[in-house]
């Protein structure tokens, strides 16, 4: 479960990223990338998780800085939003710092649900670091726990 959760909050970033791959570098400053794009797709997620099938909306706008070193900053804003108005919006907002070794560090939001009636559910903040160990700083209650009780409507 914490795999397709770590899945489902950096979507997209191996296509951001493989901008960078093909990117030339440049002298004075870093080359930005901009991208927006909205995409409707059957949930997997939803459906494993909730038994709930649906269509869900991923919007996306993302920019990605390359810098001279080899460095990159990624910047995600991302929404999704389901046909079922019974479930949650998910909504992030991360930056990704990717130093020219590889290491990773994501500060900002990445997660945030937001119920069908309004009020955060849960709320994941502050930054993690995936190098040779994995730091954490903030609160991620979204690690390690079932979600069904933050996604999934009440069974009746």
């Amino acid at each position: 479960m914490k795999q397709r959760v770590l899945r489902r909050v950096f979507a997209g970033l191996t296509i951001i990223l493989s901008l960078g791959a093909a990117a030339p570098a440049t002298a004075g400053g870093p080359t930005i990338h901009h991208e927006r794009f909205k995409e409707r797709f059957a949930d997997d997620f939803i459906l494993e998780l909730c038994g709930i099938e649906t269509f869900t909306t991923w919007t996306q706008h993302d920019t990605v800085k390359i810098f001279d070193d080899g460095s990159e900053q990624v910047h995600v804003v991302r929404t999704f939003v389901s046909d079922d108005p019974r479930l949650p919006i998910e909504r992030g907002a991360a930056t990704t710092f990717i130093a020219p070794d590889g290491t990773r560090r994501v500060v900002g939001k990445p997660l945030q649900l937001i119920g069908p009636d309004g009020g955060v559910r849960i709320l994941d903040a502050g930054w993690v670091e995936f190098g040779d160990e994995v730091m954490v700083r903030g609160p991620h209650p979204s690690l390690g726990v079932d979600l069904a009780p933050y996604y999934c409507p009440p069974r009746n």
